[in-house]
């Protein structure tokens, strides 16, 4: 088999993938909000779901994963600059530029070269 070529997502895709979103983070914030003392039940759901959909694109190369992944980790930054975990939100700021580079790269690799060849 060859390499998987970078693809766009559909609207179907996102209405899906949104859905499922939501209801792992509403599980998810279920059990750490009865099972355990996280302080941020919700936040820590929402991020952990998403980032687990942004995974699953990334590895069908999907372009959108990246927009995701940028969301994910502003978010990320927040969360743990408000935790005062500046070194994890250092690391996630450079997850951060990761994922812009990512995205850029990916994207021109959509385009056609001149001439009309890939």
């Amino acid at each position: 088999k060859g390499e998987l070529a970078v693809s766009r997502g559909t609207r179907r895709l996102a209405v899906v993938l949104v859905g499922i979103g939501i209801l792992a983070t509403g599980l998810t914030a279920a059990l750490l909000s009865r099972y355990t003392n996280a302080a941020l039940p919700w936040l820590d759901s929402t991020t952990t779901a998403t980032s687990l959909i942004a995974q699953w694109m990334m590895a069908r190369k999907i372009l959108e994963n990246w927009i995701v992944w940028v969301a994910v980790d502003v978010v990320y930054i927040g969360m743990f600059l408000y935790k005062s975990l500046f070194l994890t939100a250092l690391l996630y700021a450079v997850f951060l530029v990761l994922s812009v580079t990512g995205y850029l790269r990916w994207k021109r690799s959509l385009e056609p070269a001149p001439g009309g060849i890939r």
